[in-house]
């Protein structure tokens, strides 16, 4: 890879986790007024994010494992 490749890839993923920070913290505080403002719907909202999450790592795990069979099958 050449410098100037590589420094471009840093770069990128230099602006993806800035992105991804930058968002996280907005997430955060519109929790903790979400939180402040209604209870009710906090509970709600931690719950779908619960759920999200497991839905997340099942679909994780069904694509990792399709990848390692197809990986074992072409061997």
């Amino acid at each position: 890879m050449s410098r100037a490749a590589g420094q471009s890839s840093r770069n990128t993923l230099s602006s993806v986790v800035d992105l991804l920070v930058e968002h996280r913290i907005k997430l955060d505080a519109l929790e903790h007024v979400l939180k402040e403002t209604n209870p009710i719907v906090h509970d709600l909202y931690l719950g779908t994010i619960e759920n999200l999450r497991a839905q997340k790592a099942a679909e994780l795990k069904k694509v990792l494992t399709g990848r390692l069979k197809s990986k074992v099958s072409e061997r």
